[in-house]
């Protein structure tokens, strides 16, 4: 895997629950994360199209009350599927502790920061992978994305 590349052509637009980025900023033993999702077709496909390279994760909080800021605010490294909870549980934050799906696979990323302000980039700004128009409109996604790199 080309593990210090990092695609230039395809990057992540995900939501992650505000109080588990907060969690996951703790060190795991080789400071990657693991967050969940039964959108495994998606990952699958990302798989596909990465190349062995590692991919841009773009973050926006997401709330249990539905607000939504519109841009995204934490930026990761999306490194690896892993479909094994067990193997995935040393890299989950700890706030998913009592978490109890099932049927999810872990998409786990490196570097998980916040983004300065002044770089954060709104959601509608972001074009879904494949199109040639911005989404335009400040839309909370429910799930991650396949986006065009956005820098």
């Amino acid at each position: 895997m080309g593990d210090t590349e990092t695609a230039n052509h395809i990057a992540l637009l995900a939501p992650v629950p505000l109080v588990h980025l907060e969690s996951a900023v703790e060190p795991t033993p080789d400071g990657q994360v693991a967050f969940a999702t039964r959108d495994w077709e998606l990952f699958n496909k990302l798989e596909q199209h990465r190349a062995g390279m590692l991919v841009d994760v773009y973050i926006y909080e997401s709330h249990p009350e539905g607000s939504f800021q519109g841009k995204a605010t934490w930026h990761a490294r999306y490194v690896r599927l892993e479909p094994d909870r067990h193997k995935a549980k040393p890299y989950r934050p700890k706030s998913t502790e009592s978490d109890t799906l099932e049927g999810e696979v872990y998409w786990i990323v490196e570097g998980l920061r916040q983004i300065e302000p002044n770089e954060q980039i709104p959601v509608a700004d972001f074009i879904g992978f494949g199109k040639s128009k911005p989404y335009g409109k400040s839309f909370p996604p429910h799930r991650p994305l396949l986006v065009e790199h956005p820098l």
